[in-house]
């Protein structure tokens, strides 16, 4: 019986000991959340943001990833890539989640980005869909750049 009310106490201790760590982990998790939901409802469709949370989602940390997100479109202009992507979304060549995805691996490596050109937007088809781009869907792609280029000047 002793034994008993020495291991019931140990482990009352232990999770009293213990419960401010895990309340302050919840927390600090809770309030991470609660910033990117209410940066995502500020502007739903930011590609920014999205890139942003796609690369928090990785385990990056916050600021970085927004940083990391701003550095890749800063000199793209961010609507004009919502409307590439949605576009892209909208003909079947990818979708918006893999596109997505595609530029925050772009973001994190730190490499230019230039949707404009029809080479960038290929390479990128190819990559996301991880074969070679169809007759149709390279004839897309080829107004797509030429659109963007006139939309640009």
């Amino acid at each position: 019986m002793h034994k008993q009310n020495f291991i019931t106490l140990t482990l009352v201790i232990s999770g009293l000991a213990l419960s401010p760590v895990v309340a302050e982990n919840i927390e600090h998790r809770a309030e991470v959340e609660s910033a990117l939901t209410q940066t995502q409802n500020q502007n739903p469709s930011s590609v920014t943001s999205s890139i942003s949370t796609v690369l928090y989602n990785r385990g990056l940390e916050e600021e970085t990833a927004n940083k990391l997100a701003l550095a890749l479109l800063e000199g793209e202009d961010e609507m004009y890539l919502s409307l590439l992507l949605r576009t892209l979304d909208a003909q079947n060549i990818v979708s918006q989640e893999e596109s997505l995805e595609y530029l925050s691996r772009v973001a994190l490596h730190k490499k230019k980005l230039d949707l404009k050109s029809y080479d960038s937007l290929v390479g990128m088809v190819a990559h996301i869909t991880k074969s070679r781009v169809d007759a149709h869907t390279l004839k897309q792609l080829g107004y797509l750049a030429k659109v963007n280029k006139q939309l640009s000047v």
